[in-house]
This record gives C-alpha cells, sequence and structure tokens, in this order.
C-alpha cells in the first residue's frame, strides 16, 4: 500500500443571511445635561422614523452604550462642550431594498454614523462546506496521480485542516457515503455583498495497485 500527499485549496462565496447596521447617535452641547436631552431627542426621532415610516420592528433593533462625556474644547466659553454618544444595532434581512432605506436615512440625518455588516446565521455550516469543498479538491488530484502511477485510493492515513476536531469525523461520512461537496450559487444578484470563505486541507491519501 502506498501513499500519495496532496493539498486542496478552495474560495468559495456565499449569500448573506441578513445584515447587521452599527449605528450611533451623538450630539453636543455646552453641558452635559444638555447634551444628553439633545442626544435622546435625536435618537427618539431616529427610532420613530424605523418603526412607522420604514416598518422596521422593535425586535430588529437593540440599544447598546450610552455615554455622555468632554469633547472639545470650546476657546470662547474657556471650557469644554459634552459629546452625547448612543449607539444601535440593526439586524435586518438580506434584503437590498430595506437595506437601502435605512442607509439612505441614516445618510440624510446629520447627527448619525453607521456601519453595515453582511452576516451569515451559521457561518460554521458554510466553514465545513469550503472543507469538504477542499478535500473533494485534495482527492481529485491525488486520483491523477495515482492514475499516472498504476494504483488507486482506496482511502486516507490523515487530514490536517485549521477547521474543528470534528471535522474528520464528518469527512470519513461524507466520503463513505459518496457525497460531492456542493456551495451555494455565485450567480446571485450582483449588488448582493458576497461573504467569502477559504477551505484548506493537506491530505496523505492512502492507495493500492490496480488489480
Amino acid at each position: 500500500m502506498g501513499k500519495i500527499k496532496t493539498e486542496g485549496y478552495v474560495n468559495l462565496e456565499f449569500d448573506p443571511d441578513y445584515y447587521e447596521i452599527a449605528v450611533t447617535v451623538s450630539t453636543e452641547s455646552e453641558s452635559s445635561g444638555g447634551a444628553i436631552t439633545e442626544g435622546k431627542k435625536k435618537t427618539e426621532a431616529l427610532l420613530h422614523e424605523l418603526q412607522n415610516n420604514l416598518q422596521i420592528t422593535p425586535d430588529s433593533i437593540t440599544a447598546d452604550s450610552e455615554t455622555v462625556c468632554k469633547s472639545r474644547f470650546n476657546e470662547q466659553r474657556n471650557q469644554f462642550d459634552y459629546e452625547y454618544m448612543r449607539s444601535l444595532l440593526l439586524r435586518l434581512p438580506a434584503d437590498n431594498h430595506v437595506r437601502e432605506a435605512v442607509t439612505d436615512l441614516f445618510a440624510k440625518t446629520d447627527c448619525v454614523t453607521y456601519n453595515v455588516s453582511a452576516k451569515l446565521k451559521d457561518e460554521n455550516h458554510q466553514k465545513q462546506i469550503a472543507l469538504e469543498a477542499a478535500v473533494q479538491c485534495a482527492r481529485e488530484k491525488a486520483e491523477e496521480i495515482a492514475a499516472a502511477l498504476h494504483c488507486r485510493v482506496c482511502g486516507f492515513e490523515e487530514i490536517r485542516t485549521d477547521g474543528a476536531s470534528d471535522f474528520r469525523r464528518t469527512i470519513l461520512c461524507a466520503m463513505a457515503d459518496g457525497a460531492v461537496p456542493a456551495a451555494n450559487s455565485l450567480a446571485a444578484d450582483l449588488q448582493n455583498p458576497k461573504i467569502p470563505i477559504n477551505g484548506e486541507v493537506s491530505v496523505v491519501w492512502l492507495t493500492e495497485p490496480l488489480a
């Protein structure tokens, strides 16, 4: 019985399941109380727009930190102004129309900054798909080498990956079932952001002579 070592690498892209939008509402005032009052007023107005005009449900909005601190030094008053900051987190379905409506609102609101992130519900699942595809890539290379040596791949001795420890057992089952890994379609709407997931493995395959 012989051995062949090959490596497999894939770079797959997946459509996001949802968007996370980190929002910061900020206001400045000559006093901490004034900054808080104005900041809360701006925040409530923004939430009203989201919920009543854009139909963003309250359970899609998480209120995060709320702070007030000294900001820039006001030379005219010879003392510091105060800045109020309120962080919100929106979790929206991966719908471009909804995302664009929300970000358009933020762009028109002078006291708001935001950042959009595309997210997967279960990133481990996509990582598993990528690792399985990398193993399939490595196997195809091994089979080409084995054919040139007049032998065939009959199993593997070792799989090295930076993935989870349970991955080896999963690959054993997939190979036993003859499963072929499949990636999500890459022909989705080009306006949708893609989430890249890499899979990389090094495999020592076992070979035996052809009968």
